[in-house]
């Protein structure tokens, strides 16, 4: 079976490479972060952030193919071990949300910090040993997963809270417009910092196993579109109330989509310092992931967020300027 489903993705992986993107790019937080967004901000505000999540991976898609000399540069050695630091945030942001989401069913927060070890340590050897193809099959299975249990979680979150649901403005206060445009320009450079989403381009062009050349560009879109379908689906999650049977699935639901990022974040660190160095990467920051529990989901995505985006612009900038000044030589040549 197994064989069968790797000479489907070899033949046409367009499809598995933008349900491997979605599911990378949606996090743990898209979930928790979106209600959190929508409940303290007001419902503009938060469908502002989301449009800034579906327009993530599509500027990515056009930037990375687009502009001259940025996938060089982010290829560079120094910005693969920057995007690599980065992605371990991303590893303990998944992790986070992982230990969190349990802390309201019968597993508790000690269970579901056993969960997130227990995941983190499976994705160490796994990818260390299988790589490309077996992160966008998982990836790509798991977020049908996904869909399916959001729709169920969903649904029965809402019958469950017929009559009593949240009261939530348009508009929060007057700085609530201003904090949903800031973390949606916050997003905008985090699909960069994926090695992950580089090797997908690279491994498109190189189909050194034989898949199948396709407009990856497109596959990003795709990507997107499919994220953005998600977060319709849980969108009103924000004001239902959960039984504690939904906070498990809740919690399944949540966990199988800090995995994919889990397992994208894990493999870009192998990808950024190659396997020796990034299985000593990986082993760190599960060593060292307990010291951050403390800031909490929105926490480490707001520390992680806030950095990335001036070295993503610098290295863009970096990269137009580069092209620009090849130009010149070539016209004065």
């Amino acid at each position: 079976m197994l064989t069968s489903i790797k000479s489907r993705f070899k033949n046409n992986p367009k499809l598995y490479y933008a349900l491997s993107i979605c599911a990378t790019w949606a996090g743990i937080g898209s979930l928790m972060n979106g209600v959190t967004m929508t409940q303290t901000y007001g419902v503009i505000p938060s469908l502002i952030w989301v449009l800034g999540n579906v327009l993530a991976c599509i500027v990515f898609g056009c930037v990375a193919l687009k502009i001259p000399k940025v996938r060089e540069v982010f290829g560079s050695k120094i910005m693969k071990w920057i995007c690599g630091i980065m992605c371990v945030f991303q590893s303990w942001l998944a992790l986070n949300g992982t230990q969190a989401v349990f802390a309201d069913t019968p597993v508790g927060a000690t269970g579901g910090m056993v969960v997130a070890y227990a995941l983190a340590i499976l994705f160490l050897l796994i990818l260390l040993k299988y790589g490309m193809i077996r992160n966008v099959l998982t990836d790509g299975f798991g977020w049908i997963i996904v869909y399916l249990l959001a729709v169920a979680v969903t649904v029965a979150a809402a019958i469950h809270s017929r009559g009593s649901l949240n009261a939530i403005p348009m508009i929060a206060d007057d700085q609530a417009m201003g904090q949903g445009i800031w973390k949606a320009i916050l997003l905008l450079p985090g699909p960069f910092t994926y090695p992950y989403f580089f090797e997908i381009l690279n491994y498109n062009e190189k189909n050194e196993d034989g898949t199948a050349r396709v407009d990856v560009k497109g596959a990003f879109t795709l990507g997107g579109i499919f994220f953005g379908i998600y977060m319709a689906i849980i969108f009103l999650l924000a004001w239902t109330q959960f039984t504690p049977a939904l906070n498990v699935v809740k919690a399944v639901l949540i966990t199988i989509i800090g995995a994919s990022t889990l397992s994208s974040s894990m493999y870009s660190i192998y990808i950024a310092f190659g396997k020796k160095a990034g299985l000593l990467v990986n082993a760190g920051l599960i060593g060292l992931w307990a010291v951050l529990i403390p800031l909490g989901v929105m926490g480490m995505w707001t520390l992680m967020a806030s950095v990335r985006i001036y070295f993503v612009a610098g290295a863009i900038l970096f990269a137009i300027c580069w092209n620009a000044c090849e130009k010149r030589k070539a016209v004065g040549a």
